[in-house]
């Protein structure tokens, strides 16, 4: 077994056009949307190779916005192989916009039978971008999803043949929103196969309606088999579990997933942390109403920008930051309220097993049972 690094060393002098598209090729398109390629094309509408845009980007020495997995391992080794060198790019997108708790990104890669894979990026390491996946389980349609769609819509028009759409993290939630909400003609006649690489769900409004009910037969949903992000919210995709080499949230590192051949190894199914996790948030969001989970959200990342950070960098070294604004989020439910967010917090740093989510544990262990008695600081 290898990884999708491997894969390349495996299959990277062999074309396309000798072996089509593949699971693991969708994964490592995602992986390489997280590379800023900010100021590196002339427009929008410039195409250049996968190997031009690495030689642009070693001379610009451009550097990413620090995402949890780094894209570079695996962009080096695509953009010097037979198989990805000369696959083309173009519309790149970046956008990021705080006031409108905004952050969605994305490019379009041109195979060698001028089919596309629209890739849509997951979440950076701005404090933005995770603002938009926690806003996922309120409303239906975030600020970020809706520019996917434009973006799907106004690429299908500006370019010519069949359409993947994938991406990981937020950005596997990004790639089924824009293929169930756009144009009904592209979705209908053009879009072959949607991925959601651990990508989370939906709230009920999305997840019960028409236009998702409808791309769900194109839909294929990979995830880990300790996956902590993809059980988010409700998902109705088929989905298939693939081993990691990994623990915990680290799963999610798409770097991890177990590859042998032109597949991902299937695990047995998802691990019972995983399962119990996704059953205790399911069972606690589904007692929130939209209201209630706005609140609490709008609370913890209205203090975390207070704070003047802007990224999980600067947070990080200022963890009490983080805690206190969970606090105060906390502070204004009922204490029955606040003794389930705690619960599930407490769960989530077990599962976690990072060192981050080892102090958070530690921090609300102490916090648990003076809550219990109604004593609750924020200070």
């Amino acid at each position: 077994m290898g990884s999708i690094i491997d894969y390349i060393d495996w299959r990277g002098d062999i074309l396309f056009s000798e072996r089509g598209f593949n699971e693991v090729d969708n994964l490592i398109f995602a992986e390489i949307a997280y590379v800023n390629m900010e100021g590196l094309m002339i427009d929008k509408n410039e195409i250049i190779t996968l190997g031009e845009l690495y030689d642009r980007y070693i001379k610009a020495e451009n550097k990413s916005r620090i995402p949890m997995n780094d894209p570079f391992p695996l962009f080096k080794k695509a953009a010097v192989c037979k198989r990805f060198k000369d696959i083309r790019l173009t519309r790149y997108l970046d956008i990021i916009d705080a006031e409108k708790q905004l952050q969605c990104s994305a490019v379009t890669f041109i195979l060698e039978d001028n089919s596309l894979y629209i890739a849509f990026r997951g979440t950076d390491g701005t404090i933005t971008g995770w603002r938009e996946d926690c806003n996922f389980s309120f409303l239906s349609e975030t600020p970020g999803q809706k520019a996917a769609v434009q973006y799907v819509n106004e690429t299908a028009e500006a370019l010519e043949g069949s359409i993947r759409i994938g991406g990981h993290s937020k950005g596997g939630n990004f790639a089924v929103y824009s293929a169930a909400f756009c144009n009904e003609e592209i979705k209908n006649k053009r879009i072959t196969d949607v991925y959601s690489n651990d990508g989370p769900g939906f709230n009920s409004a999305v997840a019960n309606s028409a236009n998702y009910k409808e791309i769900l037969p194109k839909v294929k949903k990979i995830m880990p088999e300790s996956s902590l992000v993809g059980i988010l919210l409700s998902s109705a995709e088929e989905k298939k579990i693939v081993r990691s080499t990994a623990k915990g949230i680290v799963q999610h590192h798409p770097y991890s997933w177990c590859v042998t051949g032109v597949n991902f190894v299937k695990a047995d199914g998802l691990s019972a942390e995983s399962m119990l996790m996704s059953e205790t948030l399911q069972k606690w969001l589904g007692g929130l109403s939209d209201d209630e989970r706005k609140t609490f959200v709008s609370s913890v990342f209205d203090t975390l920008e207070a704070s003047g950070a802007t990224t999980l960098e600067e947070l990080n070294k200022n963890k009490l930051v983080s805690y206190n604004a969970i606090l105060k989020a906390a502070a204004q439910f009922s204490p029955e309220r606040r003794n389930e967010i705690f619960k599930i917090l407490k769960s989530l740093a077990k599962t976690g097993g990072e060192v981050f989510f080892n102090e958070a544990r530690k921090v609300f262990d102490k916090i648990i049972e003076p809550q219990q008695k109604g004593e609750i600081s924020t200070t």
